[in-house]
């Protein structure tokens, strides 16, 4: 189903350029990182749509990337966050945006390289991660120090073993 805007006119209704098939994987992504983002700050999506004025299930589809973000929403987004914009779209892959016309018009004008560093993929944004944190820091300090000191000495060893 299509969604409309009236003209001027008043009487007929102008198709907007915005479509299921206008979600792409960039808004999968982004929606992502929200998600990983208020789980490590251990906000519920209630929480979070309370703080932006709108329903949970709204939050939901956000994170999905079921319906993409304004420009204005995701700034409010990043400040309830706690992070800048740019944390949204970081770990962004090429192919991932090789999907859009404008990035390939970048990328022929020199403004992107295909082989830039901020668009490889960061282990640190997996689910795994943000569980690995959340329990780790859920450890008292010693703890925590113990385990630090566990694994420096693990991989020590594993560059010992792995000289021979």
């Amino acid at each position: 189903m299509s969604r409309g805007r009236k003209n001027n006119s008043g009487d007929d209704m102008s198709i907007d350029a915005v479509n299921d098939t206008s979600i792409g994987p960039i808004d999968v992504h982004v929606g992502a990182r929200i998600c990983a983002r208020r789980k490590l700050l251990q906000l519920s999506q209630k929480q979070m749509a309370e703080k932006l004025g709108i329903t949970f299930q709204q939050v939901q589809k956000y994170e999905k990337g079921v319906n993409r973000i304004g420009a204005g929403r995701l700034y409010t987004i990043a400040v309830i966050l706690g992070v800048d914009i740019d944390y949204f779209y970081s770990g962004l892959t090429p192919e991932q945006t090789n999907q859009s016309a404008e990035y390939k018009e970048c990328l022929n004008l020199k403004f992107l390289q295909e082989d830039d560093s901020e668009f490889k993929s960061d282990p640190m944004q997996g689910a795994e991660a943000v569980m690995l944190l959340k329990a780790f820091y859920s450890l008292p300090l010693k703890a925590r120090n113990a385990l630090l000191v566990m694994l420096t000495s693990l991989k020590d060893r594993e560059d010992v073993d792995s000289d021979a």
